[in-house]
């Protein structure tokens, strides 16, 4: 009876940093999930137009993402422990306001602060995640992926509940809500992250080079697989709308693609422990082209089949970018990861915009088949990633 006790004991301690990472993540993103439907509930009220509704989701995404770097940094200099509390805290007492404002500027103004809340979280959090021993950093990377990704597919579920329940009183509850998570959050972060032990490295004049190429090749890669990602996220309804599918059934492929990306994070984590983070990251790109390819030429009930390998595929290479540019400045860590969550952010909403203007001119499928190619180039350019 004792060999079970001691083997759940080693796992809460290898993983402990993993567990409060996760729970913030889910935390933050079950939050930021709920920003859509507070802009529905709020339209009429406010009499917004589209362009308005997308001015406080875009400074809520600017925000978050332009701020990362900036907090990553600040983490890896004075501790991230405090920096995940507040985070937490922020953005739920941010978000229960926000359902109550009577003026659009004070919209605004509160989507600000839930994105800084936001922005200051994920870098921490990947930091926290890393600190799992270094042999079970990508499966720790992926789990911490995996919360956010249940987080955010749940904030419009767990908002519907509580705006029914709390009523009025939303603001409060949320921020008693969120004061617990990140209360439990600060607790669970092991007592040796408090104070990070700073790694003593030489960098070598050879050294500054050889990491400025590789951070530049990865963030090539990086850059493309975004684009490929927020594209399909926003063009795959549209593109099977044109190919004379119902709405109903665009909106099936398109779950069925998104739904298996945080089991793809999980996969592609776990396998690049095992096998290698630069063949996980080459696998899964290359096989994502054929696939979105494949997805794109079928248009029928093969589709349905195709669509899960996309998703498998396009996730897997999420938690893997993420370690391995932590790996690139160890003692950047925070900061690196605020870099790839800010630069993915920005790079996807680029993609998204550029395939808008193509798509008017040569139209939606042929914009996405090309999007299939850059997958391909994107597999390539990780061929000149150095092994692990």
């Amino acid at each position: 009876m004792v060999a079970p006790k001691i083997f759940s004991l080693k796992i809460f301690s290898d993983y402990r940093s993993v567990f409060a990472a996760t729970l913030a993540h889910f935390s933050v993103d079950v939050y930021s999930g709920m920003l859509p439907l507070i802009l529905l509930l709020l339209t009429d009220p406010l009499r917004m137009t589209y362009a308005q509704v997308g001015l406080v989701s875009m400074s809520f995404t600017l925000t978050s993402s332009l701020s990362q770097p900036l907090f990553g940094w600040l983490g890896d200099r004075f501790g991230h422990r405090w920096l995940t509390i507040a985070a937490v805290a922020t953005i739920a007492m941010t978000v229960g306001v926000m359902r109550f404002v009577n003026e659009y500027a004070w919209l605004i103004v509160l989507a600000l602060i839930a994105g800084l809340g936001s922005g200051a979280f994920h870098p921490q959090g990947a930091t926290l995640a890393a600190h799992a021993p270094r042999e079970l950093r990508g499966r720790a990377a992926s789990i911490f992926m995996l919360g956010g990704n249940s987080g955010y597919a749940l904030g419009p579920i767990f908002g519907t509940r509580a705006f029914a329940l709390a009523g009025a009183f939303l603001p409060v509850m949320l921020a008693l809500v969120g004061v617990a998570q990140a209360a439990l959050v600060g607790w669970i972060i092991p007592p040796q992250t408090r104070e990070e032990a700073k790694p003593k490295i030489v960098t070598t004049t050879l050294a500054r080079p050889f990491v400025a190429s590789v951070a530049i090749t990865l963030g090539v890669v990086i850059f493309l697989r975004s684009w490929i990602h927020s594209s399909v996220t926003t063009y795959i309804p549209q593109a099977y709308k044109s190919l004379g599918f119902s709405p109903d059934a665009a909106g099936q492929i398109l779950f069925n693609i998104l739904l298996p990306v945080a089991l793809g994070g999980l996969i592609g984590g776990t396998l690049s422990d095992k096998v290698g983070r630069r063949r996980i990251l080459i696998l899964s790109t290359g096989l994502a082209g054929p696939a979105l390819w494949g997805l794109l030429q079928t248009a029928n009930e093969t589709s349905f089949l195709i669509a899960p390998l996309l998703g498998l595929t396009l996730g897997a290479s999420i938690p893997v970018t993420l370690v391995m540019a932590q790996s690139l400045i160890p003692r950047g860590m925070g900061m690196m990861s605020g870099v790839v969550f800010g630069f993915t952010f920005i790079a996807g909403g680029i993609g998204v915009a550029i395939n808008g203007l193509l798509a008017d001119q040569i139209g939606i499928v042929p914009t996405m088949t090309f999007n299939a190619a850059l997958l391909i180039i994107a597999a390539a350019l990780a061929l000149f990633l150095p092994r692990d």
